[in-house]
């Protein structure tokens, strides 16, 4: 990237990432691609929520990269693929996958937030157009969780898979990957590397992930089996700690009654089966995944699980 080329992407970067902080959702619309903008309603509110957080914080872009995806046939809906070297490495790289992608020049930029109570990181797809750089996707997230960064939590669970306790390795390696992947369409040689210590490390029956399709199976008294459709932590609102989140698959029969007890009795399996849950969350949400959607049926303290 020459540099007249970053100067121009680093100031509509820095130009959309202020209008973002100061809440002003209707210059983020003017500074997006007409596609977004005649659909805007949930950038909006993405826009409204992450200016609250953004109190007190200073911007600056941190990163930028440049995607040329001009030779891209038009309808071509399958990903396009972009493969960026670091300078001066022959090794790492970062790489863009993105479904969908219209023929054109893009940029993606880093904007980061730091100095108020929380760092975060405003990713922003950027597309070329006659009047300049127009916004199109916005991909915001928090660089910390219960006040820790990626990098803690990385090598926390480097220690942890060490001491054996697999499946609390496998959920900090994944508190990492989310704080540490800017967009979910981005991934790099780190980001690689974490993920295949963390397939090595976690248990063994989720080399794959976990999913509906793929549950994570916890055996409980009397011969009864819960299967988790997703494991992951959410910071607690004070962000001083993390809760883990539970969602498990349901009789879509069962009366609600019997939802809440099932749910009970799933995460006190699970945690009797990880006792090293119990110094790591303060509390675990349990929510039944059916045909009526996932309300959340249980919240305990792990303090109180036996």
């Amino acid at each position: 990237m020459d540099a007249a080329l970053r100067g121009s992407v680093q100031e509509a970067a820095l130009s959309i990432g202020k209008a973002v902080k100061a809440g002003d959702a209707a210059a983020v619309k003017a500074a997006s691609v007409a596609d977004l903008a005649s659909n805007f309603g949930a950038t909006e509110v993405l826009v409204q929520a992450t200016s609250a957080k953004l109190a007190g914080d200073e911007l600056r872009v941190s990163q930028l990269y440049s995607l040329d995806a001009s030779a891209r046939k038009a309808g071509d809906s399958g990903s396009a693929d972009f493969a960026c070297m670091l300078k001066d490495t022959g090794a790492a790289e970062t790489d863009f996958s993105i479904n969908g992608l219209p023929a054109g020049l893009y940029a993606f930029a880093m904007v980061e937030a730091s100095g108020g109570a929380q760092p975060w990181l405003l990713s922003l797809l950027l597309e070329k157009q006659s009047g300049g750089w127009k916004m199109a996707g916005f991909y915001p997230h928090v660089r910390t969780a219960a006040g820790h960064d990626g990098l803690w939590y990385w090598k926390t669970a480097r220690e942890q898979g060490g001491e054996k306790q697999a499946l609390l390795a496998w959920l900090d390696y994944e508190e990492a990957d989310a704080l540490l992947q800017p967009a979910p369409f981005v991934s790099s040689t780190n980001l690689e590397k974490l993920r295949a210590e963390q397939r090595q490390a976690g248990p063994a029956d989720l080399v794959n992930g976990v999913s509906a399709e793929s549950p994570y199976v916890v055996k409980g008294t009397g011969g009864a089996e819960y299967r988790f459709n997703s494991l992951t932590t959410q910071p607690s609102d004070d962000n001083k700690s993390l809760h883990l989140m539970l969602h498990l698959a349901e009789d879509p029969a069962a009366t609600p009654e019997a939802v809440r007890a099932h749910g009970d009795a799933a995460a006190r399996a699970l945690v009797k089966a990880h006792p090293e849950l119990k110094a790591a969350y303060a509390t675990v949400f349990v929510f039944a995944d059916g045909p009526q959607g996932n309300p959340p049926v249980v919240t305990l303290a792990t303090s109180q699980l036996q």
